[in-house]
């Protein structure tokens, strides 16, 4: 199989920055409607594999924050405050995430980025963090699993939330020393 022309995967790059620039002053909904309508349509193959990782991994939260914001804005005020703002900013978030998710599945960073060095190296710092801390957190929970005779729930995993955090803060600077003393070493 062909390897994929580097040249469209940094094409593809940059309409996704510049979509992503753009999605990001838009909070009109019908606009973002039409939007996720042209993204569904530009990245139909995959699109399956994309939603499912916007559901899983952003959809809680987006909907978690933006029912928390809207909550605390209607302690303090005496009438119930617009769902519309709301509604946009959970909207693009999605949009957001369905188009990063669906270019970085096209793309090989590391390829697309080769023809500047220090870009290349950034990604390379930051793919190393994501795996650290996936490690991490993928020895927590065996580790939580091992410690409970049953099926670790929600709860169990809330209650060792803050040891985890606490290995997360540790271990991500433990790794930012050591890429900067490698990267000073280095000359930069």
């Amino acid at each position: 199989m062909a390897s994929p022309d580097p040249r469209r995967e940094r094409l593809l790059l940059a309409g996704w920055l510049a979509a992503a620039f753009a999605l990001s002053a838009v909070t009109d909904l019908r606009a973002l409607g039409l939007a996720a309508l042209a993204a569904a349509v530009a990245f139909r193959r995959g699109m399956a594999r994309a939603l499912a990782r916007v559901a899983r991994l952003v959809l809680p939260v987006t909907l978690a924050m933006s029912a928390l914001s809207w909550a605390f804005l209607r302690l303090g005020a005496p009438a119930a405050p617009p769902l519309q703002p709301f509604l946009a900013l959970a909207a693009r978030t999605l949009l957001l995430a369905f188009l990063a998710f669906s270019v970085l599945a096209r793309v090989n960073l590391l390829r697309a980025l080769a023809p500047w060095p220090a870009a290349t190296r950034l990604v390379v710092v930051a793919l190393a963090q994501i795996h650290a801390l996936r490690l991490l957190a993928t020895e927590s929970a065996d580790g939580l699993r091992s410690r409970l005779p049953r099926r670790p729930g929600p709860l169990d995993v809330v209650r060792n939330a803050s040891g985890i955090t606490a290995a997360l803060l540790v271990l991500a600077v433990r790794n930012a020393r050591e890429v900067s003393d490698a990267m000073r070493s280095r000359g930069f």
